[in-house]
């Protein structure tokens, strides 16, 4: 307890006239006192609020990391292991998995940071998982993504995606296909294919299983020739983050 909550402490002694007792114990007029005595110290003294409100938001970080910590382990068979959406070297010693939306704008900004992470550093593997939440067209570019990865071009086609400027639609997926370089026919009828449909109904199943809200959502881990590595702790980033951030993870699981 610091300082201040000491003197708070003090100042409701003070007022009971005896230790601080338990609600129950103390009268209508000796509560009124205190609520006024507290809400006196706190107006007086708001920065005392800002430092409770950091430490709740620091317990609840940490209980959320605990959990995610726990759920990746729980999953990490179907975490780490994609053979269709995969970048950079595909038995990395450290394993970024990245769950994401093409219609996501955050998303979208981390491309060009998760793009140039594979590039400096060739122990990195990046799995993709596709994970459309926001609608319609959302569902059919995750298609169209994971249908190009049965021709190879996963990567072309992903990126032809996130760096589209047109609102999404059917148009403008085939139109990133074509740009891609794919197999038009071969695309569309993959795209209605049992393994597109049993990737993305796995993915769905995998990210309520991590209980994910929303995207982008990021794990880090320690991977040696592709498998994960319980000893070391992984790390789950529930948004977007600076390049440097996710480089300092990057280094301590290849640690």
């Amino acid at each position: 307890m610091n300082i201040k909550m000491l003197v708070a402490a003090g100042l409701i002694s003070s007022v009971i006239g005896a230790p601080v007792m338990a609600a129950d114990a103390l009268t209508a007029p000796q509560k009124k006192e205190v609520e006024q005595v507290v809400h006196d110290y706190l107006v007086n003294n708001p920065e005392v609020l800002v430092e409770v409100s950091q430490a709740l938001q620091q317990k609840q970080q940490q209980s959320m990391q605990e959990q995610a910590t726990s759920a990746i382990s729980k999953n990490a068979p179907q975490l780490f292991s994609e053979k269709l959406a995969v970048n950079g070297n595909p038995n990395g010693s450290v394993t970024m998995v990245e769950f994401f939306d093409y219609q996501c704008i955050h998303c979208k900004k981390m491309k060009p940071i998760v793009n140039e992470l594979v590039k400096k550093d060739k122990n990195l593997r990046v799995i993709y998982k596709e994970f459309p939440i926001f609608g319609k067209n959302s569902e059919v570019a995750s298609k169209a993504a994971l249908a190009a990865a049965m021709q190879g071009k996963y990567m072309a086609m992903h990126n032809a995606l996130l760096t589209q400027e047109k609102k999404l639609d059917e148009a403008s997926i085939m139109a990133a296909a074509k740009s891609a370089g794919l197999d038009m026919s071969k695309l569309k009828k993959d795209m209605n294919s049992d393994t597109v449909k049993q990737a993305l109904d796995a993915n769905r199943k995998l990210a309520e299983s991590m209980n994910l809200m929303g995207t982008p959502a990021f794990i880090v881990a320690s991977t040696p020739k592709g498998k994960f590595n319980a000893n070391i702790k992984p790390a789950f980033i529930p948004g977007a983050a600076s390049e440097e951030a996710l480089q300092s993870l990057i280094s301590k699981a290849g640690k």
